[in-house]
Order: C-alpha cells, then structure tokens, then sequence
C-alpha cells in the first residue's frame, strides 16, 4: 500500500465526494497511481485544479504517487503569480465556444444573451457529450464531477453556485471573458445570430403596441425569432445587466 496526504485549497474543497472531508485527505493505494486519478478519485475534476505541489514540487498530471508523500492541489486563481510553465490550466479559450450540460440551461442563455456561441444538451450520453465537444472544439461546463474527469476535456468548467447569474459570472472570471460580451447578438433560445431588420419587413409580425412604441428590431437567421429592446431586457437579473453596460 501506498500512503500519501492531500491537502485541498480554497474552492476545492467543495467539490470533494462525501466521503472525503478537506482540507487534510490521507489516502492509501493499492500500487502506483497518477496524481491525475488521485485527484478526481477525491471528486475534483482536473479542469478544476490549476497548481499541484508534491512535497513543494510542481508537478503535472501523469506524476506517479510515492510511499508518503504530501501533494498540495490549487484551483484557478486569475491574480495569483505562478509561473505559466508551473500552470496546469489555460487562462483563456483559442475558442470561446461553449457546450452547456443539461441543468445549466439558464446559464447557456445568458452566454447567449453575452453574445458567445453555445450549445446546450440535454439527456445525452456521456460518449455523445464528449464527441461533440471535440468535433466542435467547445469548452465543456457542467455539473457532472465525473463527465468532467474525461482525460480529453482540456476546457472546461464545473460552476460553483447554484445561481445561475452568479455561474455566469464565475465562466466570465475563469475564462476572461468580460471585454468579450456582445450583448443581444445571438438567440438566447437556439444560439443563431442576430442580425438587424428594418421595421417595414417584419410589420406584419408585430403586435400594436410593439409597432407603436419601438422603432430597432434584430432577427435570428436561424429560428427567425424578433427581438426588440422591450421588457425582457429591463427584467434582466441586475447582475447581468451590469456585465452588459460594461462593454
């Protein structure tokens, strides 16, 4: 058997199985394992750990445990000073597309709303997950420890809060993404792009009361949903609101 002793920082705690009480975690292995599988046999995915130390030495993802020794596991942190060469997570995305799991649908509707392109799925198996996340070169957010642990996910994100404002603007701090919001240029309800249309070519779609009092109107070329800058956005959640104003 081989004994080693965890020690989890900040967030990481709370993504421990219930089985495991952080920080301090002991162990005991039946043979050689990567600190990798170490890890995530804890609960914590691997997207989610940017720095490990084993016995103060930075380590990567396939480093093999050995009898007593100390890791250290640290999340993302966008002002901490660690050297990039030591850093086990990208600060930002080559591509900021996303792909939504299923329970996060209000979250994939303000990535919408922000303008980034994102799919979202729902009741599909994890081989299915994975294969379109790489055919379309997305970052993976989800709920699901486990989904997340798939060793081909090298973007990804498991939202902390249950408030579905607060995850949106937990993705904006992970990936960088708040001098990158277009607000209202995509369908929040299929994704498509939003492109403007004059008032003429969609008068007869209009209600009254909409044709009175609005005169800027954008189309999905996708779904051909009509937008318009009426009462769905001022009931926007202030939290969203304020990321908007700022672009």
């Amino acid at each position: 058997m081989i004994r080693v002793t965890l020690r989890f920082y900040g967030d990481l705690n709370d993504l421990l199985f219930g089985g495991f009480t952080g920080p301090m975690v002991q162990r005991k292995l039946p043979g050689p394992t990567s600190v990798k599988d170490l890890i995530e046999g804890c609960g914590v995915p691997h997207t989610e750990v940017d720095l490990i130390l084993a016995d103060d030495r930075p380590v990567d993802f396939s480093h093999l445990i050995r009898e007593d020794q100390s890791i250290s596991a640290y999340p993302f942190f966008n002002h901490l000073d660690i050297p990039a060469s030591k850093r086990l997570q990208k600060p930002t995305l080559p591509h900021n597309r996303f792909l939504v799991d299923t329970n996060l649908g209000k979250l994939a509707r303000y990535l919408r709303m922000a303008g980034f392109d994102t799919a979202y799925i729902r009741e599909q198996a994890d081989e299915e997950i994975i294969s379109q996340m790489l055919g379309e070169q997305r970052a993976l957010l989800s709920r699901d420890h486990k989904l997340l642990m798939h060793k081909v996910v090298e973007y990804g994100y498991l939202p902390r809060s249950d408030d579905p404002a607060e995850q949106f603007r937990e993705v904006c701090r992970r990936f960088d993404l708040l001098d990158k919001i277009h607000p209202f240029s995509r369908c929040p309800n299929c994704n498509g792009v939003l492109q403007s249309v004059s008032k003429e070519d969609i008068t007869d779609q209009l209600e009254p009361l909409t044709k009175q009092h609005f005169e800027d109107f954008s189309q999905c070329v996708d779904c051909g949903q009509i937008y318009w800058a009426g009462s769905h956005r001022r009931r926007l959640d202030p939290r969203i609101k304020e990321l908007f104003n700022r672009t």
